[in-house]
Parts: structure tokens; sequence; C-alpha cells
């Protein structure tokens, strides 16, 4: 059935990338070799290596995403909204959401009601789930896809369009392909009219893991601190040798630290004045190992290449160079240019998301998606902004929305000002002296400005 196969291979096809970027981003990525004999001389002791410099590429844009609020044309709106939110926890999952976007280019939200009829909103792996795009109209869904193992011997298939939920099943997840037989096992209506599978990407149609740029660095990186650490034991424990022109093989026994022989290295003594006598050896020595630090330079020269291809201050490597003012603003610039089309990206998709929730509860509005200031500003600067933009016109709600408050916060500070007014203008009245002239009769006098008499 070709709208099966095509369900199977949206979520098949993408898989072996997600892995990829999932396991670079955990730092579990095996040393690259460039012979199969040198990786099957250092697997005997190891070959993996978790001096990770692609999660901060990662991190350094999650961290600065955080939505401030997502508000709707009404009070119904936004109360919904605010509920939704708390229900799902979403001042949680939406951190999570954004960095499995983040990390592997692609995750998905499913909103679908629960037992009770009330509107649940759960993230989906891409390792799971897909959408099918129209080829002549990318921004349209033809329909998405979740498939999952029920259990050992079981593979289950949603098929979302529209109008229904269509429910499969197969006989075992191992063997699960394009050629699988589904069973169909029920089709559930689809009370909305649209397909409720939300797609959060890094690009379109389908993303891009945000360190896929640096992974031949961090390869690079990986075979210069592996090599090193194998370096480090033989500066520990040095490969040594014998020279002799005559002799046995036997003689080697004095070297061997597990022979039982009466001449062995448990009867050679280190210290001031001790004489080691070897029998028939001409000199002894050891095999300099090559310098550790020679591995670290190459190691920092990989860092600064990858911070460059990723668009990664060098700072968030190496706390050290951390600069401060104008300096900071410049290095974080691409960075910050980064954040801001995640940004874009995400929330349009969080906004999508959230029309849908006020449409299926019949509250038909615009819904506006606001993050919180990315620009590392220290308090001073961030107030001097807000001051700025509302100088250029802005309200101060809105104005205090972009410096990162939350709605909740902007109330309470409007508040307490319109309070302050209030007891401001009551205080700042003229008092009104009378001063009597008979005993019938007073004149009012205002009192001094500058004294208050």
């Amino acid at each position: 059935m070709p709208v099966l196969k095509n369900a199977v291979a949206a979520v098949l096809g993408r898989r072996d990338e997600y892995k990829q970027a999932e396991a670079y981003y955990e730092g579990e990525v095996p040393e690259v070799f460039a012979t199969a004999r040198l990786r099957a001389a250092i697997k005997a002791t190891s070959d993996g290596g978790k001096l990770n410099y692609l999660r901060p590429v990662v991190d350094a844009v999650n961290n600065r995403m955080e939505i401030s609020s997502i508000t709707g044309g009404t009070k119904a709106a936004n109360a919904k909204i605010a509920e939704v939110w708390a229900n799902n926890e979403l001042d949680l999952e939406a951190k999570e959401i954004h960095l499995r976007v983040l990390t592997m280019g692609d995750a998905y939200a499913i909103v679908w009601p629960d037992e009770d009829g009330v509107l649940q909103v759960a993230y989906n792996s891409p390792f799971t789930t897909s959408i099918v795009y129209d080829p002549e109209n990318p921004r349209r869904k033809l329909m998405a896809v979740k498939m999952w193992a029920q259990d050992d011997k079981t593979t289950r298939l949603n098929v979302y369009t529209d109008t229904a939920v269509d429910k499969y099943r197969a006989a075992s997840k191992d063997t699960v392909s394009e050629k699988t037989n589904w069973e169909h096992i029920g089709t559930d209506e689809n009370p909305f009219d649209e397909i409720p599978v939300f797609h959060f990407r890094t690009h379109r149609p389908f993303g891009r893991a945000e360190h896929k740029s640096g992974y031949d660095a961090q390869n690079a990186i990986n075979k210069s601190f592996i090599t090193n650490m194998y370096t480090m034991d033989y500066l520990g424990a040095p490969q040594r040798y014998a020279l002799s022109t005559m002799g046995s093989e036997g003689e080697i026994e004095d070297f061997e630290e597990g022979s039982s022989e009466r001449e062995n290295l448990k009867g050679l003594k280190s210290g001031p004045g001790e004489l080691w006598y070897l029998q028939g050896v001409n000199s002894v020595g050891q095999f300099e190992a090559a310098d550790s630090t020679q591995f670290w330079n190459p190691i920092m020269n990989t860092v600064r290449a990858l911070a460059s291809l990723t668009d990664t201050p060098l700072h968030y490597f190496e706390k050290t160079l951390t600069p401060s003012g104008n300096a900071l603003r410049v290095a974080e610039a691409p960075l910050l240019k980064k954040v801001a089309d995640r940004e874009a990206s995400f929330g349009a998709t969080w906004r999508e998301l959230f029309k849908f929730i006020l449409k299926a509860e019949g509250i038909k509005t615009d819904v506006q998606v606001f993050w919180k200031a990315i620009e590392s500003l220290d308090e001073l600067e961030r107030w001097d902004l807000i001051l700025k933009k509302i100088n250029a016109g802005l309200s101060h709600r809105q104005a205090l929305r972009e410096g990162g408050y939350s709605d909740e916060q902007i109330e309470k500070i409007m508040a307490e000002r319109d309070l302050e007014a209030e007891a401001g203008s009551f205080y700042q009245r003229k008092p009104e002296v009378r001063v009597s002239t008979t005993e019938n009769d007073t004149l009012p006098l205002q009192a001094d400005e500058t004294t208050g008499k």
C-alpha cells in the first residue's frame, strides 16, 4: 500500500542521521583510525574518549532560548494558553523540545485529548515520528506518522490525516521496513479537521543538527586526546630494552616481573648505593615515549577551527578568554544571529500549535510568541535598552516583555506603578491654608512650592 510505504520511509529515512547527531552530542563517538591494524592495536585498551567539544555548540544556543510568554488576542485565549502551559509542564517540556531539535535537527509535538477530553501536548522523538509534506507545497502537510515498538514482538504505526487517525500493527519490530505487511486495527475520527502533529526544526523542510559542521573537528580532537592518553601509559611505564652480545634467552627472566626464577626484578632494589648486576647484558635502557604536551596544541587549534565552523564564540570552550563590553558583543554576534533564526523557526511552530489548541477550544484569535532577551547584558545595560525602546514609542508592557519579563511579572510591575503614581499625585497636591482675617471670614493661601509652608 503506497501510503504505508511512504509512512514507514518517512520515519526510517533519517534515523541514521539522528543517531549520529545524538552520538556526537553525547560524546559517544569512537576514534577514527587511518588503518585497521592501528584500530585493532588500540582497541585492546580503549578507542573512545569524552573530551566532547560539540556539546557546548548545542548548549550555547539552547541556553539563550527561553520563551518569555505566549499571548492571544483575548483574555479567554490567554487564560486557556496559561492553563495548557501549566497542565503540560511546558516550562520544562519546551526546554527539552528545543534541546532535542538543536541536537538532531527535528522534533515533534502531538496534541490530542486524553481519556477525559483534555488536550495534551506531548513531545515525540524524530526516531519515531515524521511528517510527509506535499512536494508541490512544502508547507502543506499530507500526513503525519508515528511508529514505535509496542513490545518485543509488535510494532505500532499511526497515520494522522486531517480527517482520521488510522492505526496499524506489524508482527516484529526487528523486520520493519518499507515492505512490512501491516494489519489495520482501527480508525479514530479526527474532530479538528487539521493534522495535530507539529514540526519543530532548525531548517526547512527538515532540520540539520546544530553541531553537524563540527563532526570532523571532533574526530580530530578525539584522535589527539585518545592517542595522548595512550601515550601517557608509556610515560608511566616505559617500554624497556636490554642489549646483549652473547648469552641465552633465559637471561630475559631478569626483566620478567612474573618470573619465578631467582634472578628477576624482585631481587633488584632501587636506592642509593644499590648495585644491579645483570649476567651477560652489556647495556640496558628504555624507549622514550612521545611528549604528551605535543598533543594539546593540535587540540586547541582544532577547537578554534570548531568555533569558526559552528559560529560559537571561543570563550564557550576556553573560559579564561571571556571578553566583556563591546568585545563580548562582537564575539557573540554570529551566535546571537543563529539564536534569533532558531527563535523565528521554533516560534512559528509554537504559534501554530497554540492556534490549533485555541481553535479546538472554540477560540479564534491570533497568537504571539515572545522570547527573553538573548544579548549578554548586565542589569544596567538591560534597563537602558528598555528605556530606549520606551522613548522610541514602544509601550511599557511591550518593552518589558522584550526585556525578558513574563506577562505575570509585567502585570505586577504595572499595577505597582499605577499605585505609586496615584500615591505620588496625592502627596504632590499643594495643600490649601486658610488665614483668618475676621471671626467669620478666612482667605485661602497657597503653600510655598519649595517649603510646603
